[in-house]
């Protein structure tokens, strides 16, 4: 009797927050509009106009988080399909580069061999930049190297597949500061963050991990100092 009435509450607190976060959306559209307005009022003196643009950038800030809350909910519906993960790293590169600073370079690593996933494509793609962001600012204070590869695996233990069908396995690395060890088992949780930048929600890798899971797939992840590596597996397109 115990499973149906965590079904209801889990379900129920998806709905919650999935409510909340189009409420805040509609009030957070509401205050930009107002801002935008008084920040083309020339009149205005510079402190002011400098406030008015601290406050945009909060607002900018919390509507990031609101849509990143919302994200968390369970999905009412996923579309599953075949999944290319080199096309989509690829045709993702130049936005993750948008985010880097002068001194850092993104690598990629896509073998041709590596087969598709079966996956909905909406998460897979969030997962990526999700991860993606996360390293680049490891290294956005030093510069460095992001390195994204893909390469095929066997199945992880404990895994449902059929024995001998292969998994892919994605990663993204940085050569950042690493991980503090008093901090390696928390990196997951929400609005926790190693980084000290004021706009950083604490939500990207918490994101990255509800959304691999809704995929049927591990994330797991690795960090020495000069070294940072998270991984995604996912079942490959064969074994559907």
């Amino acid at each position: 009797m115990s499973c149906p009435m965590q079904i209801q509450q889990t379900e129920f607190q998806d709905q919650l927050v999935r409510g909340i976060a189009h409420r805040m959306n509609n009030i957070l559209t509401l205050f930009h509009g107002y801002l935008g307005l008084l920040l083309e009022n020339k009149t205005l003196d510079d402190q002011t106009m400098e406030g008015l643009a601290r406050i945009k950038e909060g607002a900018s800030a919390a509507s990031e988080l609101m849509d990143r809350t919302h994200s968390l909910a369970r999905p009412s519906t996923l579309i599953w399909r075949e999944v290319q993960l080199a096309d989509f790293i690829r045709t993702m590169k130049p936005s993750l580069e948008n985010l880097c600073g002068p001194d850092t370079e993104i690598a990629l690593d896509l073998p041709a061999e590596v087969p598709p996933v079966w996956a909905d494509a909406s998460r897979v793609r969030t997962v990526i930049f999700e991860l993606a962001r996360n390293a680049i600012e490891s290294t956005a204070t030093s510069g460095g190297r992001v390195k994204l590869a893909l390469r095929t695996v066997p199945a992880p233990c404990g895994s449902r597949s059929g024995k001998g069908l292969p998994w892919v396995s994605f990663t993204v690395q940085d050569d950042g500061p690493g991980i503090p060890d008093q901090s390696a088992e928390r990196i997951f949780q929400p609005f926790f963050s190693t980084k000290k930048r004021k706009a950083n929600a604490g939500l990207g890798l918490t994101v990255a991990l509800t959304f691999v899971q809704h995929l049927g797939g591990i994330l797991r992840s690795h960090s020495v100092p000069g070294k940072t590596e998270f991984e995604v597996l996912l079942p490959s397109r064969s074994q559907h």
